[in-house]
C-alpha cells in the first residue's frame, strides 16, 4: 500500500538504522519502508531516543514510514507527553 522509497528516502533511512545497529551485513540499502510497532510498555527514552549511550528511538526508526501506536490510552502518561 505504501509507496516505495526514492532514492534521497532510501538513504535518509539507511543512515538512521545503519547508526540504530539495525541493518545487516548483507543489506547495503533499504527499500522496504519501516514499520514500527512499539509495545505500550515502551519507556520514554526507546521512543524518542537518547540515553547514556544515545541511539534513535522508535519515532527516528519509523522516518519515512508507519509508526503504530496501537492502543494508545496504555501508553504511560510520560510517554504521550513526550510525543506531544
Amino acid at each position: 500500500i505504501l509507496p516505495a522509497l526514492t532514492l534521497k528516502e532510501a538513504l535518509e533511512t539507511t543512515k538512521i538504522h545503519s547508526v540504530a545497529g539495525k541493518i545487516g551485513t548483507e543489506t547495503s540499502l533499504m527499500t522496504v519502508r519501516p514499520y514500527r510497532a512499539p509495545h505500550h510498555t515502551i519507556s520514554d527514552v526507546a521512543l524518542v531516543g537518547g540515553g547514556s549511550y544515545p541511539q534513535p528511538g522508535e519515532i527516528s526508526l519509523a522516518h519515512n514510514g508507519v509508526l503504530f501506536l496501537d492502543e494508545m490510552p496504555e501508553f504511560k502518561r510520560t510517554v504521550l507527553e513526550v510525543m506531544r
